[in-house]
């Protein structure tokens, strides 16, 4: 409980707060538009609050509406099974806390009136819609934190390379959104790699066989991952829509941003199309959050400037091919006829 109390004090002064020197902001070229500002504030916190160990129940569409910081008991990473519980327990919890609220009844302990006091001035169907929009998001501090020390060996390289293109070096934070400057990540969408390419979209910027794969090429992916920007830019015009359409493709960014004149606020708030969903919606906003953080490191984890770079293992590009168990089976087959063969013309030589 008082891990919990100490992990939600520390949520709210860091989202009350304004961001470190804020007005630097606006020298880099990324636009933070008022309407995701806490949005940026939440995945912030998420980064750098929340430890691994902790579990943020809020609304989806409304991420300032945060109904609690669960904190699960115990040391080390959570297992599966403890993220599946926890998911299901606060929806569960506060789905039927809501539910009680929207039928009308008064709140009747500390919870609901808390929960009640997120809906002052709203109607009852408020209540209602909240019940089915509730998420549970885990922290990130942790894995935040070995990211940082992960991107100090790639960043000079990714660097060098976005300036090349004519790209803004600051966008190579944006790989700490998509892998944590992790090699070896592997996405159940079977996107692969530092820069999260997937099969199809690879192949358009580099070579992927059955026996060779440059998603594991920290240099080759990142030349394919300037190349996707800088195409998304001259297409769409502006970063927030050309960072978003890295996640959602630029067809469909193109579409949606169409509908409302170019306005990314507008196309983050109204859009529903397919599987624009909150992933989406919040992926300019992480790329804000993790932007800021790695720029004041230092003030998010003290002591962090004098920890030692985390020196990635070697990752193999080049796979050797595997023999099937079929053709196995028929190189055995053909070395027995072949044996066979061999004795048979033998006895045939000898009774001669």
């Amino acid at each position: 409980m008082v891990k919990a109390v100490a992990a939600f004090a520390l949520a709210i002064a860091f989202a009350v707060a304004a961001p470190p020197d804020a007005s630097s902001e606006t020298k880099l070229p990324f636009p933070r538009p008022a309407s995701i500002e806490p949005n940026i504030q939440f995945w912030v916190n998420v980064f750098t609050a929340y430890s691994d160990r902790d579990f943020v129940v809020v609304d989806r569409d409304n991420v300032w509406r945060i109904y609690r910081v669960f904190h699960l008991p115990g040391d080390g990473p959570p297992t599966r099974s403890d993220i599946e519980w926890v998911n299901d327990y606060l929806k569960i919890k506060y789905g039927e806390i809501l539910t009680r609220l929207a039928s009308g009844h008064e709140p009747s302990d500390y919870e609901e009136r808390q929960v009640a006091a997120l809906f002052k001035g709203e109607p009852p169907s408020a209540y209602a819609a909240a019940a089915q929009n509730l998420r549970v998001q885990e922290g990130l501090r942790e894995q935040f934190h070995e990211g940082l020390l992960r991107s100090r060996y790639y960043r000079p390289t990714m660097e060098r390379i976005f300036r090349s293109a004519g790209l803004p070096p600051e966008l190579v934070t944006l790989a700490h959104v998509e892998s944590g400057f992790h090699g070896a990540s592997r996405s159940s969408a079977g996107a692969v790699g530092i820069w999260q390419f997937t099969r199809g979209t690879g192949r358009h910027y580099m070579k992927i066989t059955r026996y060779h794969d440059d998603r594991l090429n920290p240099e080759r992916e990142t030349l394919a991952a300037a190349k996707l920007l800088r195409s998304n830019y001259q297409t769409l015009g502006d970063w927030p829509l050309a960072i978003t359409a890295y996640n959602y493709g630029t067809r469909g960014v193109a579409r949606a941003a169409g509908i409302y004149g170019g306005d990314y606020s507008q196309m983050v708030e109204h859009y529903q199309g397919p599987h624009f969903g909150f992933a989406v919606k919040n992926y300019y906003a992480e790329f804000l959050a993790a932007l800021q953080v790695h720029r004041y490191e230092d003030k998010y984890f003290p002591g962090i400037e004098d920890e030692p770079a985390i020196r990635p293992a070697p990752i193999k590009t080049d796979f050797a091919p595997r023999r099937s168990r079929k053709s196995h089976a028929s190189h055995l087959h053909h070395a027995a006829a072949k044996t066979h063969h061999s004795k048979s013309k033998k006895t045939v030589a000898q009774k001669t």
